[in-house]
């Protein structure tokens, strides 16, 4: 992810339910300036559904991968980070880019 110059999310209903969605969202929110993941990331939302709304309200005990093994593995590194803070920080990069879309949808 970090040496991307693009992240583009097509979220779909499930989107905020996905561990690595979650994951991916969090590496680069973590390691990049907040200046520049806003240049990087790039979000597709689709009109019938409340994706970042979703994510305002994350919890990674409730996500899941397709594979449980894989799952297992990314809840240890999870859990070894803190997973209060995990939830926490998804929360509220998703709570920023909720205000910063809307920010934008004004002309500003």
């Amino acid at each position: 992810l970090m040496a991307c110059s693009k992240m583009l999310v097509l979220s779909g209903p499930s989107y905020a339910t996905r561990l690595w969605c979650a994951w991916e969202l969090f590496v680069l929110l973590a390691f990049a300036p907040e200046d520049a993941a806003r240049r990087t990331l790039r979000i597709t939302l689709r009109s019938d559904h409340d994706t970042l709304q979703r994510l305002e309200g994350f919890d990674a005990r409730k996500a899941h991968c397709y594979d449980p093994n894989e799952q297992a593995r990314l809840q240890g590194v999870i859990r070894a980070f803190g997973l209060d803070e995990f939830n926490r920080r998804v929360r509220m990069w998703a709570a920023k880019i909720t205000a910063n879309m809307a920010f934008e949808a004004c002309g500003f």
